[in-house]
């Protein structure tokens, strides 16, 4: 097994358990653990770099991983739509109709960037080796960034564990910094990726904010954070 695949595998692993995590959560708790603009932005990538233009290089491997989190995300969207509009309520106080209109063109405008993406970021033939599935690496480290950032100020604004858990905080950062952002940064492009060192960089940081901070929450209501899936 190539250090490609290894790293496709590892990474299909870990954010397998973030979403089954994020899920399990969102279901006991009646509440959702993605927000919403990462969430439209995680689908769409899956769908588009699954059906539309499926990865090369890793094969089957990558083909499938990307197709379990596909199913996994669509999970998470139905606790989202469970469980969200009392958020959005509550702090824009906005009727369920503008909820669902906005959640919607979210979800339509990720599909546009994705679709587009993909092909734009590929033709640098420099960088991305004239590949769109090499520019979909860049757009997914892109999102991971703001999955970190997302996360964090969710939890900030909740000041509550709903929807949370250390195991999503963990395996989200094992996901993307330890394992496919190591490959991409050491591996694929020998350490001088100096965007990506940025951008892979500030994610595992934030993670780690992330990580401190749920388990900090977790201690204050009283919850062993190393017992809550």
């Amino acid at each position: 097994m190539n250090a490609e695949l290894w790293a496709v595998s590892l990474s299909g692993l870990a954010w397998t358990i973030v979403y089954l995590a994020l899920i399990y959560r969102a279901v006991k708790d009646k509440s959702y653990g993605m927000p919403l603009i990462p969430l439209a932005l995680n689908f769409a990538w899956e769908v588009v770099f699954s059906v539309v233009y499926p990865p090369a290089g890793t094969g089957v491997a990558g083909t499938l991983v990307n197709a379990v989190w596909m199913i996994c995300d669509a999970g998470i969207i139905i606790t989202y739509f469970m469980y969200g509009y009392k958020y959005f309520n509550n702090r824009y106080r906005i009727s369920k109709r503008e909820w669902v209109i906005y959640s919607g063109t979210a979800f339509l405008t990720a599909f546009g960037i994705m679709l587009t993406g993909g092909p734009f970021f590929g033709q640098f033939q420099n960088y991305f080796k004239n590949h769109i599935f090499q520019g979909a690496i860049f757009i997914a480290y892109i999102q991971n960034l703001i999955i970190s950032i997302c996360f964090l100020l969710m939890i900030w604004e909740r000041q509550s564990n709903e929807g949370q858990s250390l195991t999503i905080g963990i395996f989200k950062c094992i996901g993307t910094g330890l394992t496919v952002g190591i490959y991409y940064l050491f591996v694929l492009h020998q350490g001088h990726a100096y965007l990506m060192n940025i951008i892979v960089g500030v994610t595992f940081i934030l993670d780690l904010v992330y990580i401190k901070t749920i388990y900090k929450q977790l201690k204050v209501e009283g919850i062993n954070p190393w017992k809550r899936f």
